[in-house]
C-alpha cells in the first residue's frame, strides 16, 4: 500500500472548454462525477489526479463534473474505465460526450422529475465535511401556500432522481412520487442526502467492522441528519416536523443506517425503510440494538431473492436475517412490514419496484388510513 498519495497524469482534448472543472469519477469515491475531493487540480505540466492516501488500484472516468459530460473516444464512442495500480501513467481524455454529435444515442440524459431544489454544500459539524442536499417537492407546492408535508430523508441522494448524478441508474423516487401525487393524493417531500464517496462507508456503518474496514461513524451521521439537515429543512420548507410526520429510508448499508436512525432516535422518526439492508456488518450487531428496543415506530425491511445473482444460498442467509429482525421488532410490539421480492436483485431498479408499496405504507397506515396490513 503507498504510504503517500500519487498524481495520475490526465492530458485533455483541445475541444474542452476553458477554465473547466475536472473530476474523477473513482470506486474511491463511490463513483461520484463531481466529488469535490476528486477535481483535477493544475500544474505547469497540466491537469492530474490526486489519488488519496492509501490507495494502490483505482478505477475511474474523467468528467466535467456529470454523467452528461463524461469523457468519450475521440470518435464518440464510449470509454471502459482506467485502471490505475500505482504507476506514473498518464491518461488521455479523447474527447467530450457532451461536445461530440456521435454520442448523441448513448450519453446520459436528465431525468429529473418535478420540483427539486438543492442545498449546497451544507456544513456537517459532526463529521467535519459537507455535501449537497436535495429536496423533492409534491405538485403544486408553491400553489398549496396554507398546507404543510411529511418527510423522508434518504441517503445516497445521487441516485434518487437523476440518472445523470448516478452511477448505476436512478430510483426514480421522484416520478413515484409523483404518480403517487397526482393518483392517489399521498404527497410528501423527500429530503436526499448525497453520500460522501470516500466516507459513505464509514458514515452509514454504526459500528467499527474489522472486515469490512469501516471506521463506524453512523451514530455522528445520524447527529447530522438530526441536528443539522433536519432543522435546516425544517426553517426552509414547508414540512410538517413532528416525529409523526417524519420518517428515514434507504438501501444496502443505508437501509442499515436508516433502521440504526430509527432504534436510536425514536424521539426524531415514525418510520424506517430499510430496504435490502447490510444486517450483517459488525456481526450483525444490529440484532443487538432492536432485540432492546421499545418504541412507536414502523419498520419496513425487504430483501430480494436475486440479489447475489446465482449464488442463492447467500441471498438466503439475507432474507432470512432480515425475517429474523422483523420478528424481534414485531415481537417487541413494533409494527413491521417484511417484504420478499422474487425478482428482487441489488440494484436502483428493484429498489424503485419496491418504492412505491413502501411509500403506501408509511402514508396509509402511518396516519391512520389504512387497515393495518
Amino acid at each position: 500500500m503507498s504510504e503517500t498519495s500519487a498524481k495520475i497524469r490526465v492530458r485533455v482534448p483541445a475541444s474542452t472548454p476553458a477554465g473547466a472543472s475536472i473530476f474523477a469519477a473513482a470506486d474511491f469515491n463511490a463513483w461520484n462525477p463531481a466529488h469535490p475531493f476528486s477535481r483535477l487540480l493544475r500544474d505547469e505540466h497540466g491537469y492530474y489526479v490526486q489519488v488519496p492516501n492509501g490507495i494502490s488500484r483505482a478505477e475511474f472516468k474523467l468528467t466535467r463534473g456529470a454523467w452528461d459530460s463524461v469523457e468519450c473516444d475521440e470518435f464518440g464512442r464510449p470509454v471502459g474505465n482506467h485502471v490505475w495500480t500505482g504507476g506514473g501513467e498518464e491518461v488521455r481524455v479523447g474527447a467530450w460526450c457532451d461536445l461530440h454529435a456521435n454520442s448523441a444515442d448513448w450519453r446520459p440524459v436528465h431525468t429529473k422529475t418535478g420540483d427539486i431544489r438543492e442545498l449546497k454544500d451544507v456544513f456537517s459539524p459532526q463529521l467535519g465535511n459537507v455535501r449537497d442536499i436535495l429536496i423533492w417537492l409534491p405538485p403544486e407546492y408553491e400553489q398549496r401556500a396554507n398546507e404543510s408535508f411529511p418527510v423522508l430523508y434518504m441517503h445516497d441522494g445521487q441516485n434518487l432522481f437523476d440518472n445523470v448524478t448516478s452511477f448505476a441508474g436512478e430510483w426514480g423516487a421522484d416520478e413515484v412520487s409523483l404518480r403517487l401525487a397526482q393518483e392517489e393524493q399521498l404527497r410528501h417531500i423527500i429530503v436526499g442526502i448525497q453520500n460522501n464517496g470516500l466516507q459513505r462507508l464509514h458514515e452509514y456503518s454504526p459500528w467499527e467492522d474489522d472486515f469490512r474496514k469501516s471506521r463506524g461513524f453512523g451514530e455522528r451521521y445520524v447527529r447530522y441528519i438530526v441536528q443539522t439537515v433536519k432543522p435546516l429543512v425544517d426553517r426552509k420548507f414547508r414540512t410538517k416536523p413532528e416525529r409523526d410526520y417524519t420518517g428515514i429510508a434507504g438501501s444496502s448499508l443505508g437501509g442499515l443506517i436508516s433502521l440504526y436512525a430509527g432504534l436510536t432516535r425514536p424521539d426524531v422518526f415514525s418510520f424506517v425503510g430499510a430496504m435490502s439492508p447490510s444486517l450483517n456488518l459488525a456481526g450483525g450487531r444490529i440484532f443487538k440494538t432492536a432485540s432492546g428496543f421499545r418504541g412507536d415506530v414502523r419498520f419496513w425491511l425487504d430483501y430480494g431473492e436475486k440479489e447475489f445473482g446465482t449464488i442463492r444460498g447467500l441471498a438466503m442467509q439475507a432474507i432470512e436475517a432480515v425475517r429474523e429482525c422483523s420478528n424481534v421488532l414485531r415481537g417487541n410490539g413494533c409494527e413491521t412490514k417484511c417484504v420478499i421480492d422474487p425478482q428482487g436483485e441489488h440494484n436502483e431498479q428493484s429498489w424503485n419496484r419496491r418504492l412505491p408499496e413502501m411509500l403506501r405504507w408509511w402514508h396509509g397506515e402511518g396516519w391512520g388510513m389504512g387497515d393495518g396490513g
